[in-house]
């Protein structure tokens, strides 16, 4: 045990991609073995790998980052070590390390204003994947956390274009269970052709829009751009306006 342990711990600080992302495949087969026997003292498992998994969220190569939260996932039950840590990498929050903790966190369900605020940032992120996830996550966890609305609200007034138009989306689908159509119709006006037209489709998906936002969305098939007129006339025609 402790030789694979150590040679884990290796392979994760390799300088090689490939080597760690082997070293994080066999960590987790590792895990998932002493769960499936049964075993009910993982100490020395968390010891020796809880820092290098901390350190491969952050990591360049996504599958180490999978890998890793998968583990503090399945070792967030067995140890009280793992869950502040977590919190402690959520710090500062426009990374990928603080992106995939928040992952694993919003995952166990857990919310805090932290998480909340490394999910609007990774909203913003350059990997379509992260966006979508953190997305995917904000939405699951503003069920039940009206504060995770609140982010998601102010992220649809990011300085960054990429951010407010994830956040759009997220509105439309909270849309289900909170009142966002005014903060939607505020993003009709964007200086960016993608984020009105995330704010038109999200209006869409909503149970009930005011009659002037309708107008609003209406007067966007004059819009310069082609796919906002578009997106603007099919959703206005299906509200009869």
């Amino acid at each position: 045990m402790d030789a694979l342990l150590a040679r884990i711990q290796a392979g994760l600080a390799s300088p090689d991609g490939q080597s760690r992302l082997r070293a994080a495949r066999e960590m987790e087969a590792l895990l998932s073995d002493r769960l499936d026997e049964g075993a009910s003292d993982w100490t020395r498992a968390v010891d020796a790998l809880l820092t290098p998994m901390l350190a491969g969220l952050g990591d360049s190569e996504k599958g180490v980052q999978v890998h890793c939260a998968n583990c503090l996932e399945l070792l967030a039950h067995r140890s009280e070590a793992v869950i502040p840590a977590l919190c402690a990498a959520l710090t500062p929050p426009d990374g990928r390390q603080a992106w995939t903790a928040a992952f694993v966190l919003a995952r166990l369900g857990l919310w805090s204003a932290e998480v909340g605020e490394a999910l609007a940032s990774a909203l913003g992120a350059p990997d379509r994947d992260t966006r979508w996830a953190a997305a995917g996550f904000a939405v699951a966890l503003g069920r039940s956390h009206p504060d995770c609305v609140a982010v998601v609200r102010r992220t649809l007034r990011s300085p960054n274009a990429v951010a407010r138009k994830m956040a759009a989306y997220c509105l439309g689908a909270m849309g289900e269970y909170a009142h966002v159509a005014a903060d939607l119709a505020e993003r009709l006006a964007d200086p960016e052709r993608d984020v009105r037209r995330a704010a038109v489709l999200a209006l869409n998906r909503l149970p009930h829009v005011d009659p002037a936002i309708q107008r609003a969305v209406a007067r966007l098939r004059q819009d310069p751009d082609e796919f906002v007129r578009r997106a603007a006339d099919a959703v206005a025609a299906r509200w009869g306006v």
